[in-house]
């Protein structure tokens, strides 16, 4: 006589809950990595004023930077496919110490206080978005599509506002790319909570989901804090 419950179907039924919290764990700790090696860059060149003053006078250097910078995450999101997760990684460290060399050019405006209460502000938000984007039954993908065709016309309204220079437009962005930024959290964070209850914790394609995961994330906290500190931050 069998009975309903044994150690065999017990650890059969552990397992797929273990990988997908080894991959929630791949796609967290990558994140929290980038962002750190962001801080860790942006706070070493803020603090050094030799260096930042050479990349001042040569203003070829930041575009070079912003250009990589670019190469660095559409490659990531282009080859993501084609190239093996330890490449993956580096692509992502190496385009997270780009954004913090940028960074400590972009908050050599603005007070620490305020960067210290915008990054407060922006990890409750995404918290919090984050969970709803965990919890909820209702499927974001609308949600998703809607908040990235408004990022598009967010790009393209920036753009043109260059020539116009108008505080007002200025702000009206600010505002709405914290809640796109917000919503494409959510969003994204649903996304990871599927792709890890496939998960088997094995496999190529599975670390190198992680890592865009991780990178999805990551763009969805530093757009998230820079808007929220254009639109709140106090300038030195």
């Amino acid at each position: 006589m069998s009975t309903p419950f044994s150690p065999a179907s017990a650890s059969t039924q552990a397992r797929p809950a273990e990988a997908a919290r080894g991959f929630l764990a791949d796609v967290f700790g990558w994140m929290f990595l980038g962002l750190a090696i962001t801080a860790g860059i942006a706070a070493y060149f803020g603090s050094n004023n030799d260096m930042t003053q050479y990349a001042t006078e040569h203003g070829g250097l930041i575009i070079g930077v912003v250009i990589a910078q670019l190469a660095l995450v559409l490659g990531l999101i282009f080859l993501i496919n084609k190239i093996s997760a330890a490449v993956a990684r580096l692509l992502f460290c190496l385009y997270a110490a780009t954004v913090g060399f940028t960074f400590s050019f972009i908050l050599e405006g603005y007070t620490t206080a305020s960067i210290t209460s915008t990054f407060i502000v922006t990890a409750g938000m995404f918290g919090g978005a984050a969970v709803y984007g965990w919890v909820t039954k209702r499927d974001l993908t609308m949600v998703g599509q809607i908040a990235f065709f408004v990022l598009l016309g967010l790009i393209l309204t920036m753009i043109v506002n260059i020539f116009l220079g108008s505080s007002t437009v200025e702000y009206l962005i600010s505002a709405v790319g914290v809640l796109v930024f917000t919503a494409l959290t959510a969003y994204d964070l649903q996304k990871i909570k599927q792709t890890a209850a496939m998960a088997t914790g094995q496999g190529e394609a599975e670390r190198k989901a992680a890592i865009f995961g991780a990178l999805a994330l990551y763009l969805d906290f530093i757009n998230m804090f820079m808007f929220i500190l254009r639109l709140t931050g106090g300038g030195r």
